[in-house]
């Protein structure tokens, strides 16, 4: 039976293979044993509070287009300015990667989700009383996306730690509550607003945010249980030595119930025990470095730049644009069709993935270039069935794009350097995410128009495109060497 120990705050996730004590005397189990709760057990509780995870911190960050109009009406600003509100919300949400990933290292996921919800969930609520609009870009734009970005970095952690066989379908199928928060927390944001104002709609939004805390409580340490035959000790990774007191996932360690940072580990004298593994984990600043080595790091962080300099700029101007267009009315129709096309991208890429004949760098660079094909097609939005065709067409080409950013660094760089890789590659959509949103503003002010913003989203998303391109034949010439 599995024993979850939940005397420490302390919080542990688990890669699929494992290690053994190394206590004098004991029995090491093989190495091909995995834990029961890897791909199995307890992992489907962390799969479904991944899931409602997902749908609470996405639905709540799409929410910045909402935010926008009622904004843009209460402070009488210009749209270039008003828009930073949503700018430093999704560029925020990704630029504070690196300092996430260091809380993830030295806390673990289960700390981190719970600091994230309660950075959320005091921005959200202190923005309900905010006199100024540029107070507004410090609340709501900056605390409220550091929250969002602890929780998210979180998700993907213990996605990759508790599966290994089904990692890339439980990431889809997770994920897929992205989708359906898009629409349904829209739904209940705009309800708000409608019945009590946007101010209480902010206090109604925070105590969704905190949910997140419970969630993110239900990333347990796990212990091996004890079997018949064989003492088994805690849950450790292949990459990392084991210890009477210790145990270990990825690059987060816990030596006698203390959680603490690889490089801490290597010089604690309970660390010198031998390994039955030879592989010792990179340090931060070691995977950091070897990251900033490799072209192809450099090639889809650019990548996810030019992407997310598009899309952030879309989703913030989304409902305005469609006010311009005489449906105003039926934007929140209009978002669910997005959000059963999102969660169909999601699903279908999640399910292909599974299988080794698709590779997700290629996968990521078709949809990046579908995307902007699709946004440019907006220009033809003239009819409601065009709306929704379209609408949806964005949701399926936008859903299937961030499931393959999270998966595709994954082929790359391996499980390892997987934290660190994706918080450096969130700053760099954060910087995108940062100017994108204030450029489309001033061209909207400038011509009148949204054409220009949807041509220079085309424009960037076949710069992405390409250098995804690159990036993959990069990596299959250089596994072709191996």
């Amino acid at each position: 039976m599995l024993h979850i120990a939940v005397e420490s705050d302390a919080s542990l996730t688990a890669e699929d293979e494992v290690g053994a004590q190394c206590e004098e005397g004991t029995e090491q189990p093989p190495q091909h044993d995995k834990h029961p709760d890897v791909d199995g057990g307890w992992a489907f509780v962390v799969l479904a509070a991944m899931f409602a995870s997902f749908f609470i911190n996405s639905g709540l960050l799409s929410t910045a287009g909402l935010y926008y109009v009622q904004l843009l009406e209460y402070f009488g600003r210009d749209r270039a300015y008003t828009s930073w509100v949503g700018s430093l919300m999704n560029s925020f949400f990704m630029l504070t990667g690196p300092l996430s990933s260091h809380c993830l290292h030295m806390c673990g996921t289960q700390t981190s989700m719970r600091i994230g919800s309660i950075i959320m969930t005091v921005g959200l609520y202190i923005s309900a009383y905010t006199p100024s609009l540029e107070l507004m870009f410090f609340t709501f734009g900056i605390v409220v996306a550091c929250g969002m970005n602890f929780v998210y970095t979180g998700q993907i952690s213990a996605l990759n730690l508790y599966f290994h066989k089904y990692q890339y379908i439980a990431t889809s199928l997770s994920m897929v509550g992205v989708g359906m928060g898009v629409f349904l927390v829209n739904m209940w944001t705009e309800y708000n607003i409608k019945k009590y104002g946007w101010r209480m709609s902010l206090i109604w939004n925070a105590g969704l945010g905190l949910q997140l805390y419970v969630f993110g409580s239900l990333i347990y340490p796990l212990h091996w249980p004890q079997g018949a035959g064989i003492e088994r000790g805690p849950l450790v990774s292949p990459h990392t030595s084991s210890t009477p007191h210790s145990l270990s996932t990825g690059n987060i360690s816990f030596v006698g119930g203390r959680e603490v940072s690889v490089s801490t580990l290597k010089m604690a004298p309970e660390a010198s025990c031998a390994s039955i593994f030879t592989s010792v984990p990179d340090t931060l600043l070691e995977s950091t470095w070897n990251a900033f080595k490799d072209i192809c790091f450099w090639l889809i962080s650019t990548a996810f730049f030019f992407a997310m300099l598009s899309t952030t700029s879309i989703f913030i101007i989304y409902k305005d644009f469609i006010i311009s267009r005489g449906f105003g009315e039926q934007y929140t129709i209009m978002l669910i069709g997005f959000g059963v096309g999102d969660v169909a991208g999601r699903l279908t890429m999640g399910i292909a993935h599974s299988s080794k004949f698709f590779n997700p760098v290629w996968s990521y660079c078709v949809s990046l270039f579908l995307t902007g094909v699709v946004l440019m097609c907006h220009v033809f939005i003239k009819s409601l069935p065009s709306m929704h065709i379209f609408g949806t067409l964005f949701g399926m080409t936008y859903g299937a794009q961030n499931v393959l950013v999270a998966i595709a660094p994954l082929k790359l760089f391996g499980k390892d350097r997987l934290v660190v890789v994706f918080g450096y590659l969130l700053v760099w959509g954060g910087i995108g995410a940062l100017i994108g949103a204030p450029i489309a503003g001033t061209i909207v002010d400038k011509t009148g128009g949204y054409g220009g913003v949807l041509g220079m989203s085309l424009g960037c998303h076949i710069v992405a495109a390409s250098l995804m391109m690159l990036c993959a034949l990069i990596d299959g010439k250089s596994r072709q060497q191996l």
